[in-house]
């Protein structure tokens, strides 16, 4: 299992880079479950110097093995990559865009204004 320091150090990292990482790597480790995990670590983090970080091509690939988990961690471990990709270009998104998908995933994930 990684440390604790491994866990700081990808989020110390993501704090450097755009805010479409830094969301996955929020979305991982506030899920509790990949980031302290050996076998993610190992196949889909890099080290340069003291820094470590995600590599989302790794990550993808990692995905694509097919790990063990339940169906939503394998989701959560999904959308994190997603995002970490940028493959849904959040990162370009204006105002008005952003609210639009802000609204379309609140409806997708049943809350609603009273929530």
């Amino acid at each position: 299992m990684p440390d604790t320091s491994q866990v700081d150090e990808i989020r110390q990292w993501s704090r450097m880079q755009d805010a479409h990482v830094r969301a996955a790597v929020d979305l991982l480790a506030e899920h509790g479950s990949w980031l302290r995990r050996a076998d993610f670590i190992t196949a889909a983090t890099e080290k340069h110097g003291s820094v470590q970080y995600i590599s989302w091509r790794k990550a993808r690939e990692f995905l694509g093995s097919d790990p063990l988990g339940s169906t939503s961690e394998l989701a959560i471990l999904d959308l994190a990559v997603a995002l970490g990709e940028n493959r849904y270009r959040f990162s370009i998104m204006g105002p008005g865009h952003a609210g639009m998908i802000l609204d379309a995933m609140r409806t997708a994930l049943g809350i609603t204004d009273g929530d």
